[in-house]
């Protein structure tokens, strides 16, 4: 593997001599402490900036500053002052190979590296939690026991439709780590609810800021893939299967999201066979609707929440719930109308 040296130089007053010694010690002590780990990976060559400079503290003569392209979008700088340039090199190339070993370590081992974090978290939350009286406490647990299935079932359908649109990577979080933390944090949380129906909402509620909060981390990393994720299949091979199963790409966004994820509750449960293509239409469409959107509209229509609990799971203002609800309709009307259907109510209650 070839290693490349770029050096700039800031101050006038140093000579091309020590110019060159900075170079000629950076490129033998990265040979010797980087190749190998960018070797072993496949990698055919990198390329590492350097700037020298006169050191502006008074027990140092020189400074030099270095930074690396590393997978995943991640740059890492290093510095280091001194007043023996090759003791500068080494100093500077030692810190690089540092960060660049910790990086690439959490490239290969994403998916432990998150989950120690949330264990973390939960510890954390756990703290609060235990605060709670206990008698209190037992009761709330209990309630939030009786919903789980509720909460796993909201948690499953989110998840599918947001990987569906590659919001979240395949694998992880799971089901039961969303769930998990939205009831720790109900039962840590201080405002005293015991209500079994008053503990769905705020448990929803959480459950949905544990995705965000997901959510946001991916976009921080999310050109960052972990080495031991899947991969991904080949676009110009998936390109090809689709086109072959174009029907059933367009109905099944994902293995997770069925029919009955767009059904009022009372109609999935029934035998009636709807129109797989029309409903194949709300299903995609409801795929590309922002996530607050999508949410009040599933948690409405499916989940039959009334517009006031729809406000306080998403927290969101009761106007505004009737506004998107409005929009969403609309945006799904539009769509099916592409489609030659009528409106997504006509359907379903034609169904009913």
């Amino acid at each position: 593997m070839a290693i490349f040296i770029s050096l700039s130089v800031t101050d006038k007053t140093t000579s091309k001599q020590d110019a060159a010694t900075v170079r000629t010690a950076l490129l033998e002590e990265a040979v010797g402490a980087l190749q190998p780990i960018f070797g072993a990976r496949g990698a055919s060559a990198t390329r590492i900036q350097a700037v020298l400079g006169r050191s502006p503290d008074k027990d140092a003569t020189f400074s030099l500053s270095v930074h690396l392209h590393l997978p995943g979008q991640r740059i890492v700088a290093v510095h280091s002052k001194g007043d023996d340039l090759r003791s500068l090199a080494r100093d500077v190339i030692d810190k690089l190979t540092s960060a660049t070993r910790r990086h690439l370590e959490r490239l290969a081992h994403g998916t432990e590296f998150a989950r120690k974090r949330r264990r973390e978290r939960l510890y954390e939350i756990t703290t609060g939690a235990d605060q709670r009286p206990e008698r209190e406490r037992s009761l709330v647990e209990a309630r939030l026991a009786e919903i789980r299935p509720k909460l796993e079932t909201a948690a499953r359908r989110e998840l599918a439709y947001l990987r569906a649109v590659s919001k979240l990577p395949t694998g992880y979080p799971e089901v039961a780590d969303i769930v998990d933390e939205a009831i720790m944090r109900v039962i840590a949380s201080d405002h005293g609810v015991v209500d079994a129906g008053e503990l769905q909402i705020a448990a929803l509620r959480e459950l949905f800021a544990v995705i965000d909060a997901e959510i946001a981390a991916q976009q921080i990393s999310m050109s960052a893939i972990p080495l031991d994720s899947e991969v991904p299949q080949d676009a110009e091979d998936e390109a090809e299967a689709m086109v072959e199963e174009e029907f059933y790409e367009f109905y099944q966004p994902d293995d997770h999201v069925t029919l009955a994820d767009v059904l009022p509750v009372e109609l999935s449960q029934t035998k009636v066979a709807l129109d797989e293509v029309h409903v194949a239409g709300v299903v995609a469409a409801l795929r590309d609707l922002p996530n607050l959107w999508r949410r009040v509209f599933v948690l409405r229509q499916q989940d039959l929440f009334a517009p006031k609990q729809v406000s306080e799971v998403v927290d969101r203002a009761l106007d505004e719930i009737e506004d998107i609800f409005e929009k969403v309709s609309a945006f799904l009307d539009a769509r099916l109308a592409e489609w030659g259907a009528d409106s997504w109510e006509e359907i379903f209650r034609s169904k009913g």
